[in-house]
This record gives C-alpha cells, sequence and structure tokens, in this order.
C-alpha cells in the first residue's frame, strides 16, 4: 500500500480521508517533515510546501492535490491587536511554520517599495507573535482562530498575491522524490472535497463562527490539481529563490526556516 504524507490540520481532513479511498496510507506529519520522510522512503508521495518544493533539488512536484486559493485565503493572514495598515507594520513576527507564505511576503513588500523588519519566531499563536511585533503572520489554524478572536485583519495573504503578483498563491502540492515515479490514483478527479462534519470540526477546534467555516472550505480552500496555477507560482517561487528572498530573516536563520510552509 503506497503511503502519503499529509498534514494534520483541519483543512486537510477532507484529502486524509479522500487518500484512504484511493488506496493510500496516510502518515500525518508537519509539513516541513515531508522532504525527511521522501527522502528516507516513509511515504512514497506527500504534500509538500511550494517553498520548498521550489528551493530544493531532492522534490519534484507531481499531478495530485494541491493548497490553493482564488480568492481569500483566510488561513495565511496579516493581523494585529488595532487597525493597520500594511504600510503601517514597520515589523512582522512571523510564525516559524512558513516557508512558502514568507516568499510570498517578500515579494509582495518588494513589489510595493516596502521594508518591514521581518522577525521569525517558533511561536504559531498570533496573541504571542504580536507580544513582538505590531503585525505577525500566522498560518493555518492559527489563522483561523485569530479571526475567530477578533484580531484586526491587516491583509490576507490570497488576496495579496492574486492583486499584487498577479497569480494565484499555491501553498502546497503533490510531491515526490527526485527520480522517484508520481504515484498513481491520486492525478485525476473527482477530487477532496469537504464535507459538513469538516466545517463544523473546524468551528469547534477554532472558535470561527460556523458561517465563516463553510466559506472556508466550501468556498475559499482548494484542494483539487491545477497545472497552470502551479507553473505559475512554482516560477514566481523559484525566481525569489534564486535571487535570495528570504523575507528579511537573519542570515544564521534562514537555513533552519527553509524547510517549513
Amino acid at each position: 500500500m503506497p503511503v502519503y504524507a499529509a498534514p494534520g490540520y483541519q483543512y486537510a481532513a477532507p484529502l486524509r480521508r479522500w487518500l484512504v479511498s484511493r488506496g493510500f496510507a496516510v502518515h500525518v506529519a508537519p509539513p516541513p517533515e515531508t522532504l525527511p520522510l521522501l527522502r528516507e522512503g516513509v511515504a512514497d508521495a506527500g504534500l509538500a510546501p511550494l517553498g520548498l518544493i521550489a528551493a530544493s533539488t531532492e522534490l519534484q512536484a507531481c499531478p495530485g492535490p494541491m493548497v490553493y486559493s482564488e480568492r481569500e485565503t483566510m488561513s495565511v493572514l496579516l493581523v494585529s491587536k488595532k487597525p493597520l495598515t500594511l504600510r503601517g507594520c514597520d515589523m512582522i513576527a512571523v510564525t516559524g511554520e512558513t516557508r512558502t507564505s514568507i516568499l510570498y511576503l517578500t515579494l509582495v513588500l518588494r513589489e510595493l517599495g516596502l521594508q518591514p523588519r521581518l522577525l521569525r519566531l517558533s511561536a504559531r499563536n498570533a496573541w504571542m507573535l504580536l507580544r513582538a511585533a505590531p503585525c505577525a503572520l500566522v498560518i493555518g489554524d492559527e489563522a483561523l482562530s485569530a479571526l475567530a478572536q477578533g484580531l484586526h485583519v491587516v491583509a490576507d495573504m490570497g488576496v495579496l498575491v492574486r492583486d499584487v503578483l498577479g497569480i494565484t498563491p499555491v501553498y502546497a502540492a503533490t510531491a515526490v522524490a527526485r527520480g522517484r515515479s508520481c504515484p498513481r490514483g491520486i492525478d485525476t478527479p473527482p477530487w477532496p472535497r469537504a464535507q459538513r462534519r469538516d466545517v463544523e470540526a473546524t468551528a469547534m477546534a477554532t472558535g470561527l463562527p460556523r458561517r465563516l467555516a463553510d466559506i472556508y472550505h466550501r468556498a475559499l480552500l482548494r484542494l483539487d490539481y491545477n497545472p497552470a496555477f502551479l507553473k505559475a507560482a512554482l516560477r514566481v517561487l523559484r525566481e525569489a529563490v534564486s535571487h535570495g528572498a528570504s523575507g528579511g530573516l537573519p542570515p544564521e536563520r534562514r537555513a533552519e526556516e527553509a524547510s517549513c510552509w
């Protein structure tokens, strides 16, 4: 039975069920662990951060589920305690979970001519990050919780990337270790789709109103394969990596952060 590494976040519940229905065993692991799992043969394929795919010579993308949004993302947010604009964020604390989102943010800031200091911390919680800076970049369930708790949304990364960079932000894609074959059985529709239980579980876990949880799962976050969106996002991120984009992080922290989503 082939093994697929998938994250344990709320958004990935439909993906995990879908993989089982297609004959895969699911190895639940955070995105930063995807590369070693594939390298060591623990998993045959996995959902890898797109920033990692763009930066690594050890991974190659495959036809299969992706994570992207054509509108707002809702789970990749810049937040603050009080109303601020992006130009008002002179310092941004960045969750240690992210690589892809910080690359997108770096490119957006560059395009807008903004140069806030980016401070990478190990914390994931928005309130902890906001102790260090007036603005914070949070992802996944923590972003949904921040929204539910009433933190001010400075910007949604999906909107920023679409409006400033002109592409659809892809955050993760199916990948295998370079030289390995892409697995069969996950490259065709029907793709993973959220169910009522996913909406209810997300609302309960994050405190997000059920109406917003429903919008998040059913209208915003996509898990299907879109080769055009994947190609465009990889091109942009590879250019960013080749030009040394690191989001303003201190040099000694770049390598540590490089495998994070």
